[in-house]
């Protein structure tokens, strides 16, 4: 019973951290989206054509932006299956 009380208080830290871990990749997620949202703008703002230069800069740091966001996506995607089989693993611990 002990042994099961310690596994079961192991995977419950584990899960603590993998929330806290995925809560860091949503929220950085969300600064990209406004960093790509200032870049947006950037492109918008540029109406002549002396900007042009500077349009094709922004437009070229929104595309890196979102292979950014790509890999992060990945990153949160790995986290949750963690979690899940984590979840499963205290359902477990629960049950026997």
């Amino acid at each position: 019973m002990v042994h099961d009380d310690e596994k079961l208080a192991l995977d419950t830290e584990r899960l603590n951290v993998l929330l806290t871990g995925l809560q860091a990749e949503v929220e950085a997620k969300v600064r990209r989206v406004q960093r790509f949202r200032e870049q947006m703008q950037k492109i918008d703002a540029g109406v002549t054509r002396s900007d042009a230069r500077q349009r094709e800069k922004a437009a070229r740091a929104l595309i890196a932006q979102v292979d950014d966001m790509i890999e992060t996506n990945l990153i949160v995607r790995d986290t949750l299956h963690e979690l899940r089989e984590t979840a499963e693993a205290v359902l477990k611990d629960l049950l026997e």
